[in-house]
């Protein structure tokens, strides 16, 4: 009887989020892309999982493990493209939800926008350890400079590695987090969804409104499901011809590791290169690492004017906020930009400018907002 009553409960539970839930009327393609990052997310964790059977987390194992998967598994090479390509057609709809959230509703659902930041973080890590995992030569540099940030606590920098450099240890370390963290970021959306739910989607109009509203299923959800076969073909191109020749990698890494030949140019995969670039720009791994710091805590402040969204709103103006927070997506894009090539004095200094212009743009886009309600308060 009891295990009944759970499963009516559940059913139901899952009805009334997937089904009968109200959405706001005038929702627009952009707010497709959360669904085709659920839909991507589950992609990567099967074929991680069809991966994960033949892959050996020890040097140089690891690289000729892949080898074997590409060239002697049925299909493996299907399965490994589509992990390494998966990756980064995650990141590429993260961002346009990240640039969604920026434009339109990051103000009015701030639970909803910490939990999204906390999300972006750990797909970071997930992304970082995938990348070292195949032990190619762009893998085992790019793993040295990252973790050499840490430099500054010898105990943190000897736990992440399992020795003093990158090695079998790290490979397992790396590879049982890499497995791991994906469910965790599931138990995260889990409460992300319940956030964003808690208080009913936003809307073009930049509100929350629960007045204009329709349930999901049958017309959202068929939006979803037709934005979803576009990424399926998107996805299938990629595979076949290469479209996106960005999300191919650096052909380095085909070549095994060895610890005794750096790359003339170390580059990571490209949805880390504004960090990389910032790195590259400043004279010590610390400031990069404060700066990167400062990047992230620049997206959580951004929603602290939710208390100004509703004032704003009635007047129509809450649009010049969202124009200075986009602003910030062409400067993170010039980052990364610079993060490819080698840089020069000229190329330096317009890095230097776009890292104050963020900053100072992350800075006003809070202090600014507080002055504007009093103004409005008073008037």
């Amino acid at each position: 009887m009891t295990n009944n009553i759970t499963v009516i409960f559940a059913v139901n539970l899952l009805l009334s989020q997937l089904v009968t839930y109200s959405v706001p009327i005038n929702l627009n393609s952009n707010w497709n892309i959360g669904f085709i990052l659920g839909i991507v997310l589950v992609m990567q964790i099967l074929t991680g999982l069809i991966l994960s059977f033949n892959y050996v987390a020890i040097a140089p194992e690891a690289y000729y493990s892949i080898a074997y998967i590409l060239e002697d598994i049925h299909n493996g090479y299907m399965y490994r493209y589509l992990h390494s390509n998966g990756v980064c057609m995650f990141f590429m709809f993260m961002y346009a939800h990240l640039v969604k959230g920026l434009w339109y509703s990051c103000t009015y659902l701030p639970l909803s926008w910490y939990t999204g930041i906390v999300i972006l973080m750990l797909s970071y890590a997930i992304g970082f350890m995938g990348y070292v995992l195949p032990y190619g030569q762009m893998s085992y540099w790019g793993a040295t400079v990252i973790i050499n940030l840490f430099y500054w606590n010898k105990g943190l920098t000897e736990l992440l590695l399992g020795n003093y450099s990158v090695n079998s240890s790290t490979l397992s370390r790396f590879y049982i987090l890499h497995f791991i963290l994906p469910f965790v970021v599931l138990v995260v959306i889990i409460v992300h969804i319940y956030y964003l739910h808690l208080n009913s989607s936003t809307n073009p109009l930049s509100v929350v409104d629960s007045y204009s509203s329709i349930r999901f299923a049958p017309t959202t959800l068929a939006s979803d499901i037709y934005m979803m076969a576009i990424t399926a073909m998107l996805i299938v191109c990629q595979l076949s011809y290469a479209v996106i020749t960005l999300f191919t990698g650096d052909s380095d890494n085909s070549i095994l590791a060895d610890p005794l030949m750096t790359p003339l140019h170390i580059v990571p995969e490209w949805y880390m290169l504004p960090f990389y670039g910032t790195l590259k720009l400043l004279p010590t791994k610390l400031s990069g690492l404060v700066t990167m710091l400062v990047f992230v805590q620049t997206l959580v402040q951004t929603v602290e004017q939710r208390n100004t969204a509703t004032v704003l709103s009635l007047y129509n103006v809450h649009r010049t906020y969202s124009y200075r927070r986009v602003l910030l997506i062409p400067i993170l894009v010039t980052l990364g930009y610079l993060g490819m090539y080698h840089l020069n004095l000229f190329t330096t200094q317009v890095g230097i400018y776009v890292l104050i212009l963020y900053l100072l743009i992350g800075i006003t886009s809070t202090t600014c907002s507080s002055t504007r309600l009093q103004s409005y308060r008073m008037a």
